[in-house]
């Protein structure tokens, strides 16, 4: 069988066993990328060697076409996506095809190296309210320039604001009900997907008045949505994706002149916002969801070395001089 006949069966496999979307999107893609790769052979007539020359190729040689124009290389994090995609494709395949072995047991988990964290500033994140807010300026010949108020300014804001406040994954505000959030209370419930991929017991947030009150503004104007309506609708009336969401902090950061906008420069931004104002590791843990606490390590070691710098620069000591020559 080859691989874009039994792909069927594999993907038809991860919905009765309640894989989120997102992966089953995500594992269509490794698979249709990968046949195309090898001509679409037989299954059973994969080797180890044809996917090490395939992960060679994803590394050096393929270059993507992404929405936003960037071609630059694959990530380790999306090269691990491929390699996980492949796992789980062979070890369905080794009982519903009745394969003799896994060519993919040997192949090695291609190295991630994290990309160094970035955080949004605090006049970068008011410049981009105020690309949601307004259009960019018009210079007439005969009048003054002007600007306008963008007819989604209300949800472009609370986008913005949703993912600065509670750092919640794209995936996670784009999957939102107009019922998961309290306007009194400022509660959010956040439904995520495990690991792997399977729907998770949801947890709580919270947001500010701000937010709060930039979301009712929102929620208003579109009349008082039902509470299982999706709380981010697109200007036709259709549910927000991820991608949707993506392409859009792009563009606002391209009109506010912020370069590298992205839905996790905001997680970032909230982690390290909320330990450096007293935050404790754990609460962040349960806040941004993760099940152990090395992720949110790095946001620690980062907030620690913010305050080395800030001591370094108030230092009294250092300031008056007061050392012995």
């Amino acid at each position: 069988m080859k691989i874009t006949t039994a792909k069927t069966g594999f993907l038809l496999s991860l919905r009765a066993r309640g894989y989120a979307p997102a992966t089953i999107e995500l594992y269509r893609y490794v698979l249709d990328a990968l046949a195309d790769y090898l001509d679409d052979p037989e299954v059973n007539k994969i080797r180890l060697t044809d996917l090490e020359r395939y992960f060679v190729y994803l590394r050096d040689e393929y270059k993507p076409t992404r929405k936003s124009g960037d071609s630059s290389p694959l990530s380790g994090s999306t090269l691990q996506n491929h390699w996980k995609g492949i796992r789980a494709f062979f070890a369905w395949a080794v009982d519903e095809l009745r394969l003799k072995s896994r060519p993919d047991l040997r192949l090695k988990l291609p190295k991630n190296n994290p990309k160094l964290i970035r955080p949004l500033k605090q006049d970068e994140i008011k410049s981009l309210l105020i690309a949601a807010e307004r259009t960019q300026e018009a210079v007439p010949s005969n009048r003054r320039p002007f600007t306008m108020r963008r007819p989604t300014a209300d949800r472009d804001s609370a986008i913005l604001l949703m993912l600065l406040d509670t750092g919640v994954r794209v995936g996670e505000l784009a999957r939102m009900t107009v019922d998961d959030v309290n306007l009194k209370t400022g509660e959010v419930i956040v439904t995520p997907f495990g690991e792997s991929g399977r729907k998770t017991k949801g947890r709580a947030v919270f947001i500010g008045k701000s937010t709060m009150r930039v979301l009712w503004r929102y929620l208003a104007n579109r009349g008082n949505p039902e509470p299982e309506e999706p709380l981010l609708l697109s200007r036709h009336g259709h549910p927000m994706s991820r991608n949707s969401i993506r392409l859009l902090l792009a563009d606002m950061g391209k009109r506010a002149g912020v370069a590298n906008v992205h839905p996790h420069r905001f997680r970032h931004t909230f982690a390290i916002e909320f330990l450096r104002n007293d935050g404790d590791v754990f609460s962040l843990q349960r806040i941004l969801g993760h099940a152990d606490l090395e992720t949110v390590k790095k946001y620690l070691e980062l907030a620690q070395a913010d305050t080395q710098n800030a001591h370094k620069r108030a230092s009294p000591a250092d300031r008056w001089n007061l050392s012995r020559k």
